[in-house]
């Protein structure tokens, strides 16, 4: 890593990967490959554009995206070989969308073609053009856009006559010329076009560009060669290639002329699920308004979607991978200034699931990963991000922790472990799911209430992550390295990648042991992050419900294509507003409950008021508790550890003494969208009753305290009587009271 200093501060810098990595990573992604149409289209005119304006009926935009590539509507409209149309998608269950009948209705509709003289650039260079055909005329366009001088030697005593031989009315052939208005084109005619005489045109030029047409052989060395074609549509795209190598040689670049690149073919993925085969309603010789608009509302706007499809952060951002990483590379690479995409980073989830939809496996997860672990590095990550989850975990692994062996063991065979989110939203499924392993199960089964270390893994803290992971081991070695049995896929995954520890789903478990029908209610089964590429999981799961006696409907993006409820990767904390529509895109799949076999799931969807419960819940007829708020989470978690050391191993474990508050209305909600928890106003309120320090707000005639925590500031605001506090308000931030 290298340490930079800027003016009195220093910022430490570091480069995630480089551009050649950059540009590999961004290959995979074909979002931006061109659609069949325009891939096999030799001037490859952007014809999904001229779909979406002639579908509105803005044929003016229209011709504008088509005279991008070339002058020659009508010719073109005239004599297509129709390529685009026999390449296009619908073709596979239908009629390609007839390009060339919008081609000539942009030429018929689509106003003049006329360049503004004043907006072109005036270059000093002199180009010759030999040769009295469409190529020629072709060339003398290309190159007088770019404006350069052009010098045409033809034996055409008219534009028109280039145009002779293609089909064209006099009064097409003038309107295809109003292109030319403005280019600073001069025509020397000639009685013959003798290849004697090209050095005497030559002279004084900075390029000469010589018709295939005139088939000479052994010419000047430095012009450009190009192939004799017949198709209008290749003619015209030999002289474009023409003139942009004449064009480049005369801005100094090497040109081998052995090494003409060629194309390679668009890798475009294009799918036609819900697409319905049509006919084509017009032709090109009869082409209306009316029919041309109807015939591009059938175009389908060929694009990969597979990725955001089913994702609602990508939706979200309105970006493609591809697009993104390179913004996610151009934030990490700014040294000094605002990083514009760290909210975009923070936001993903890291789930996975637009990697398994991608054709070619498309890894942007990863980029989010190796950011935010740069950013942490390089103390780029605002503490504010992850803190309170981290904080959560730290709760999770210290006052609420709990590890015991069964009772009259010292070595168990099994160790249960729930997960955090089990215990915080429906502590009485972990009781019930313990005592009866304990029950079924022999060898001895033992408890560990904690954190598995994903907030740690999410928010790119390393170090507590290996901290997470020793505190496991500990106990996992001092039971005598058992069996452990997980109630959560995300903690099976993690465990299963950072400990050699043999792992076992709560729902394998309870299929070996038996399971009785509760139900037969129909449900939408939603598939956990945690379970992504895991056949088995997934399998096992739909076995374990199926005893259950439900039945599971078909819903869009299941398996491994089943969208993130929006707690993964800390959304819930780093980006609130993506966390509900993502909470809200899963559970909207399907009109029916869901059933999740993951509690933060579980607890994710009843947030945005869906019908959902836990595998477990109905397993063990557990009433599902209403939606915790953050400080319930918590309190949940030190009740369920106090009711099982008493019922379990008789032992007597005391929840601290609460000052008593009552809350004003409005003001727990607006603590819990503030992050504030019932037990910081219970710390500032101490404080207070420790040093009597307070201040009197006239206005609200309160009192106000505040007291510090890490690294933030709380204030309560508040009255006392008799009996309690009356809290009228809280808030925090990150600073220090002196």
């Amino acid at each position: 890593m290298e340490e930079k200093g800027f003016v009195g501060k220093h910022y430490l810098m570091k480069q995630a990967f480089g551009q050649e990595e950059l540009h590999k990573r961004e290959a995979v992604c074909t979002r931006e490959d061109l659609p069949a149409c325009m891939d096999t289209c030799p001037l490859e005119i952007d014809m999904r554009s001229v779909c979406a304006y002639v579908a509105k009926g803005d044929f003016t935009k229209a011709a504008g995206v088509i005279r991008t590539a070339t002058p020659f509507l009508f010719l073109l409209s005239k004599n297509c070989g129709g390529a685009c149309t026999k390449a296009c998608i619908l073709s596979k269950m239908g009629d390609g969308i007839s390009l060339q009948a919008l081609e000539r209705a942009c030429a018929l509709y689509g106003g003049a073609g006329t360049i503004n003289r004043f907006m072109l650039p005036k270059k000093k260079q002199k180009v010759a053009v030999i040769g009295d055909d469409l190529f020629a005329l072709a060339c003398c366009w290309e190159l007088g856009k770019k404006g350069y001088e052009v010098f045409w030697y033809t034996v055409c005593i008219t534009m028109e006559e280039a145009l002779n031989g293609w089909g064209l009315t006099e009064e097409e052939k003038k309107l295809e010329l109003r292109a030319f208005g403005g280019l600073r084109i001069e025509r020397k005619t000639q009685e013959q076009l003798l290849k004697e005489n090209l050095p005497g045109w030559a002279e004084g030029m900075d390029g000469v560009i010589v018709s295939p047409e005139l088939l000479w052989t052994g010419i000047l060395d430095g012009i450009i060669k190009v192939e004799r074609r017949e198709k209008a549509e290749q003619i015209l795209a030999e002289a474009r290639y023409a003139a942009l190598m004449t064009d480049r040689q005369m801005q100094g670049v090497q040109i081998d002329q052995e090494k003409r690149e060629k194309k390679e073919k668009s890798r475009l993925f294009v799918t036609l699920d819900g697409v319905e085969g049509s006919k084509t309603v017009t032709d090109i010789e009869h082409v209306t308004k009316e029919g041309a608009v109807e015939e591009a509302k059938r175009c389908i706007q060929c694009q990969c979607l597979e990725c955001v499809k089913g994702c609602a952060y990508l939706q979200h951002y309105k970006r493609n991978p591809k697009a993104a990483i390179r913004e996610i590379y151009n934030n990490m690479s700014i040294v000094m200034g605002n990083h514009m995409a760290n909210g975009m980073i923070n936001a993903c989830d890291e789930c996975g699931q637009c990697k398994a939809a991608c054709p070619n496996g498309f890894d942007y997860p990863d980029v989010c990963k190796i950011a935010k672990h740069t950013m942490v590095e390089t103390k780029k990550m605002p503490p504010s991000t992850h803190e309170f989850a981290l904080l959560d975990q730290e709760f999770s692994n210290g006052e609420a922790f709990l590890a015991k062996a069964q009772p009259g063991y010292q070595k168990c065979r099994y160790l249960f472990f729930p997960g955090c989110q089990a215990a915080a939203v429906s502590p009485g499924t972990v009781e019930a799911a313990y005592k009866d392993l304990l029950h079924r199960l022999e060898g001895g089964v033992g408890l560990l209430l904690g954190c598995c270390g994903a907030i740690s893994k999410w928010a790119a803290r390393e170090d507590l992550l290996k901290a997470s992971m020793e505190q496991f081991t500990k106990v996992w070695q001092k039971m005598g390295e058992p069996e452990l049995i997980c109630a959560c896929p995300t903690c099976k995954q993690v465990f299963e990648e950072y400990t050699k520890v043999r792992t076992v789903g709560i729902w394998e478990v309870l299929l070996d042991l038996g399971v009785e029908k509760v139900t037969s209610k129909k449900v939408a089964l939603h598939d956990a992050c945690g379970a992504r590429g895991n056949q088995k999981m997934q399998e096992d799961v739909r076995a374990f419900v199926k005893a259950l006696g439900i039945e599971v409907a078909e819903v869009p993006f299941e398996g491994d294509l089943a969208p993130c409820c929006g707690y993964g990767g800390l959304v819930k904390y780093a980006n609130k507003e993506v966390s509900i529509k993502k909470a809200k895109f899963a559970a909207d799949r399907s009109a029916y409950p869901v059933l999740t076999y993951c509690m933060g799931c579980r607890d994710q969807f009843q947030r945005v008021g869906a019908d959902s419960c836990h595998i477990l819940e109905l397993s063990y007829g557990v009433e599902p508790l209403p939606v915790p708020d953050l400080s319930a989470r918590r309190a949940n978690r030190l009740l369920l550890k106090q009711k099982l050391l008493k019922e379990i191993w008789n032992e007597d474990w005391e929840v601290d003494v609460m000052l008593p508050v009552v809350y004003q209305d409005g003001v727990k909600e607006q603590m819990e969208e503030r992050m504030i928890l019932e037990s910081d106003v219970q710390e500032v309120l101490k404080a207070y009753e420790d040093s009597g320090e307070a201040v009197f707000d006239e206005e609200s005639q309160c009192l106000v305290a505040n007291y510090r925590m890490g690294n933030v500031t709380f204030w309560v605001r508040f009255t006392k009587n008799e009996k309690e506090y009356v809290v009228q308000g809280a808030y925090s931030h990150r600073m220090t009271v002196e």
